[in-house]
């Protein structure tokens, strides 16, 4: 379980996030979406206790994320947006790092688990090779084998879809069901709205760092007055494009 309780964030005069509240249960696909720079990474970061927050707080698994900052992330696994990688190590050796930092026991088990995870997400083959020469996707798929590796209770993914094959993308798809099968608690970001239609049970949308809906696409549909789509209701929510001024400039250009 994931709670934000009050989470506010400011950088100095600005307030990146206001007041946010919400609470993630166990074995719940929970999607964060917003425009750019609505507060979702910031948020995210917070709940992760890789950013203070200037007030408020979150709790993982009822472990209070800054009174208890390690008891809560030894059962959280994170993908952020742009991973940050060791380039000089290969992917193999990247994930047995991290794995011993986990302290996943050493042995037959945890290498075949590794194997898995490299076949699953179609990177085995590159397993030997320097991070430095994978691609974008690559990185990506690299550090969620890196995040499952010790089978957290907790899922935080920022992004995880973008840059990725469709192949790897449907992969990713089928990881997330799985976990939330076993029960764990996954929170996500995506601005690709169909895949947040269609895995998560429940959505919030946030805008400038205040959360303006909240529930399940049905409970969404209500509160957005019909519209049927996410895309519609996440663009009647937050404004869509302004067509008079798309017109005057497609006008304009010919």
């Amino acid at each position: 379980m994931i709670e934000a309780l009050s989470l506010t964030k400011m950088f100095g005069e600005f307030t990146a996030v206001n007041e946010l509240s919400f609470r993630i249960q166990s074995g719940e696909i929970y999607g964060l979406l917003g425009p750019n720079g609505s507060g979702k990474s910031t948020t995210m970061r917070m709940i992760l206790g890789l950013l203070r927050p200037t007030s408020g707080t979150a709790r993982i698994m009822g472990r209070d994320i800054i009174e208890e900052p390690v008891e809560a992330k030894r059962i959280m696994g994170y993908v952020p947006e742009e991973p940050v990688l060791p380039e000089r190590l290969t992917g193999w050796e990247f994930v047995n790092y991290i794995a011993d930092i986990w302290r996943v026991p050493r042995g037959e088990a945890r290498e075949k688990e590794i194997n898995d995870l490299l076949e699953l997400l179609d990177i085995a083959d590159a397993a030997d090779d320097l991070i430095e020469t994978y691609s974008k996707g690559m990185s990506r798929k690299i550090g969620l084998v890196a995040a499952l590796i010790h089978r957290p209770q907790v899922l935080i993914l920022d992004e995880i879809q973008a840059g990725i094959d469709p192949r790897g993308a449907a992969t990713i798809k089928e990881i997330i069901n799985g976990m939330k099968s076993r029960g764990a608690t996954i929170m996500m970001s995506t601005h690709i709205l169909e895949i947040a239609e269609q895995l998560c049970d429940r959505i919030g949308i946030i805008n400038e760092g205040r959360m303006i809906a909240e529930g399940t696409m049905e409970q969404l549909r209500q509160q957005a007055k019909g519209q049927t789509s996410l895309e519609e209701i996440f663009l009647s929510l937050t404004g869509g494009p302004d067509m008079q001024r798309i017109a005057e400039y497609l006008g304009e250009s010919s």
